[in-house]
C-alpha cells in the first residue's frame, strides 16, 4: 500500500486518531495538511513528525463548519502540497450529557456537534471533490463512532451526529463518480482524551483494564489506509471495535 505522491487532509489531524492516521498517511508516502481549532501546539508538532519522515506537511487554524474557512484550507493545502487526492473527516466535537437527562440538551449542543460532525465533513469533502473528478481520482474517509449502531454513547446529539455522518457516506457514494470512493470508519473505545474528557471513571477503569473491548488509534488508523487506497470499496461502514457491538 502506498501513497506516493498523492496529497491527503486529515482534519483534527494534531491528536488522537487523526495524528495516528495523518502519521501512517506520511510513512507510507503521503504530503499531509492538517486543521486544528483548538489543539496548535500538537497539529503543528504532528506536522513536524511528518517532516521529519521527508514528507511535506502544513499545519491550519481552521472551523471546519465555516464555509469560507473550509475553502482557505483546502487551497493553502492545494498551494503547499499539491491537489488534495485523500480526504479524511476526523475533525468532532462532543459534551458529556446522560442520555436520560433530556433538559440538560440544549440547541447549542445540537447546532455545534451538527455542525462540525456532519456540515463540516459535507464542507470539506465539497471543497476537494471537484477537482478530484476532474483528474479522475479521489477518497474520501469519514470517521463516526460504533455509537451510531449502539444508541449509547456520549450524548444523544453526538450520536445523532454519528449516525447522521453514516448516512453522508452513502449519500456521498452515490452522488460521485466511480474514480472518487467514499467510505467511513466506525471506531469504539480508542485510549485517547476523549476517554479521559467523556466517559465515567467506572466506565475508564473497565476499558483500561480490559473489561471492555478497545483498540488503539494504530490499529484504526491500519483499517483506515486499507479504505483509501481501495478502488473497490465505496458507500461501506467498516466498524473497528475489537468486537464491542457483539457483546453489548
Amino acid at each position: 500500500m502506498t501513497f506516493t505522491g498523492r496529497t491527503a487532509v486529515v482534519t483534527g489531524g494534531g491528536t488522537g486518531l487523526g495524528r495516528a492516521i495523518a502519521l501512517a498517511l506520511a510513512a507510507n508516502g503521503a504530503q499531509v495538511g492538517l486543521n486544528y481549532s483548538r489543539s496548535r501546539e500538537e497539529a503543528e508538532a504532528t506536522a513536524a513528525e511528518i517532516q521529519a519522515m521527508g514528507r511535506r506537511a502544513l499545519a491550519v487554524d481552521v472551523d471546519v463548519s465555516d464555509p469560507g474557512a473550509v475553502g482557505e484550507l483546502v487551497a493553502a493545502a492545494e498551494e503547499a502540497l499539491g491537489p488534495v487526492d485523500l480526504l479524511v473527516n476526523n475533525a468532532g466535537t462532543g459534551r458529556p450529557i446522560p442520555f436520560d437527562d433530556l433538559a440538560a440538551v440544549t440547541a447549542e449542543d445540537w447546532n455545534s456537534m451538527l455542525s462540525v460532525n456532519v456540515v463540516g465533513a459535507f464542507l470539506v469533502t465539497q471543497a476537494v471533490t471537484g477537482g478530484m473528478i476532474d483528474r479522475g481520482f479521489g477518497s474520501v474517509l469519514n470517521v463516526a463512532s460504533n455509537s451510531a449502531f449502539l444508541a449509547a454513547g456520549s450524548s444523544i446529539p453526538y450520536v445523532v451526529s454519528k449516525s447522521a455522518l453514516v448516512s453522508l457516506t452513502q449519500c456521498l457514494a452515490r452522488a460521485l463518480p466511480d474514480s472518487v470512493t467514499v467510505n467511513c470508519i466506525a471506531p469504539g473505545w480508542m485510549q485517547t482524551r476523549w476517554l479521559e474528557r467523556t466517559v465515567p471513571d467506572s466506565t475508564r477503569e473497565l476499558i483500561q483494564t480490559g473489561a471492555l473491548p478497545s483498540v488503539t488509534v494504530e490499529q484504526v488508523a491500519e483499517s483506515a489506509l486499507h479504505l483509501l487506497a481501495s478502488r473497490a470499496i465505496t458507500g461501506q461502514v467498516l466498524v473497528v471495535d475489537a468486537g464491542e457491538m457483539w457483546r453489548a
